[in-house]
């Protein structure tokens, strides 16, 4: 049976963390506008405010997140270089890119923007594993 590296598990469930926050900013235009709205063409999309366009800004902020880890993530495994930071980065990226979520979608400010440097963090130390 094979088992998944410490960076690769951590890049799965940072993709099920993506999934999970697509759904939830999906949910939250769906509550905005209505089933009907939903389930039709979205020809006018109208902007989602409160919590929800939280949720759709987390969203596009994982997005453009969770591109640049998969890398660092994939270039350390095919390369063999995975070793403690490298798995200690991909834990610290997750965790914060977890709370990261749940601090941007409950409007907390400051924390928010701390944890997103701790999946900046993440990456670096993935970085020096490199080298």
């Amino acid at each position: 049976m094979y088992e998944l590296s410490m960076e690769l598990t951590m890049l799965l469930w940072a993709s099920v963390l993506y999934v999970l926050q697509v759904m939830v900013a999906a949910l939250a235009a769906d509550i905005q506008n209505g089933l009907a709205w939903g389930l039709g063409n979205r020809d006018n999309i109208p902007e989602v405010s409160g919590w929800g366009g939280r949720a759709q800004r987390a969203h596009v902020n994982m997005a453009e997140n969770l591109l640049p880890f998969a890398c660092l993530v994939l270039i350390a495994y095919s390369m063999d270089r995975t070793g403690g930071l490298s798995a200690l980065g991909a834990q610290i990226f997750l965790l914060s890119r977890l709370a990261h979520a749940f601090f941007y979608i409950a409007g907390v400010k400051v924390l928010r923007s701390l944890v997103y440097f701790g999946g900046i963090a993440g990456m670096v130390l993935i970085i020096v594993q490199l080298f």
